[in-house]
């Protein structure tokens, strides 16, 4: 019959590690070593943070330090066990990814569809009056290209950090997800990772389009409203018949910040979809 542990004991969060890693035996020291590392394990930090994986090659490395062989053998058993079982967790939840990479495939054909209505020289969707800003132009485009590319590798990065190669159909849901960001540029993100320069390069064309003709912007929006019909539709026929929301949905608010994120984005749209390649 096991000892009850209450509050009251002086050395009850010790005697709780005891319990939890009852499997290799633990004495009172190192229980109380094992309690610091836990303690540090969850220590927190804005920017920086442990994947599945790198805790428990933490977690190795610590009680590797602090157990005898034969407790670590015991240990060692027990950990590649839940490892085993979380992979395998990751394995069952990729696959029921097929959805999701129907669905953003669909989506990307509309945009696709759409996005030839933008470059057609005799467009009314075309940004007039900017002949002599091609420069700055140029500039911010180049910048956004830089943009695409280092979010490229943080997804990727972030991705084989968090999941290896045990979930390939999210890294498809991922990237499709990203390409999206290539056939009409995502403004209202991209802003915020700016530096200095290019947010004044940006701020003196946004006050450019400020005059632009509001037949324009409506155009625009009606663009986006039968992009979002579409997108949901999508959404009922791969993933069921739940709410997609719009396509902005996670962007700007504000009648304001909507406008400044579609004319930006129309002034930043690439006819080479700045060299997405698959």
């Amino acid at each position: 019959m096991s000892t009850i542990i209450t509050p009251e004991d002086p050395d009850w969060l010790i005697k709780l590690v005891q319990e939890r890693y009852s499997f290799c035996n633990p004495d009172l020291a190192q229980a109380e070593r094992i309690h610091r590392y836990e303690q540090d394990k969850r220590l927190s930090s804005k920017d920086t943070y442990f994947s599945q994986w790198e805790e428990w090659d933490f977690e190795w490395a610590t009680f590797k330090d602090i157990l005898t062989n034969e407790q670590f053998e015991r240990y060692d058993a027990n950990l590649k066990t839940r490892i085993r079982s979380y992979e395998e967790s990751l394995v069952e939840e990729d696959n029921g990814k097929l959805g999701e990479i129907a669905y953003n495939q669909s989506l990307l054909a509309n945009y696709e569809k759409i996005l030839p209505d933008f470059f057609n020289p005799r467009s009314p969707l075309k940004l007039t009056g900017l002949f002599q800003e091609e420069t700055k132009i140029d500039f911010l485009k180049a910048e956004y290209k830089r943009y695409l590319n280092e979010m490229k590798v943080k997804l990727l990065v972030e991705h084989f950090r968090f999941a290896r190669t045990f979930m390939p159909n999210l890294l498809k849901v991922t990237l499709l997800q990203h390409q999206f960001d290539y056939l009409w540029p995502d403004y209202f993100y991209f802003k915020h990772r700016m530096d200095e320069p290019t947010k004044a390069t940006a701020n003196y064309l946004k006050g450019k389009l400020y005059y632009i003709d509001d037949k324009i912007y409506n155009l625009v929006q009606e663009k986006f409203d039968e992009l979002k019909s579409l997108n949901q539709e999508n959404y009922n026929q791969y993933l069921g018949g739940r709410s997609a929301g719009g396509i902005l949905s996670n962007g700007p608010s504000t009648p304001e910040d909507l406008r400044e994120h579609l004319l930006m984005s129309l002034l930043l749209l690439d006819e080479n979809k700045y060299g997405w390649r698959e």
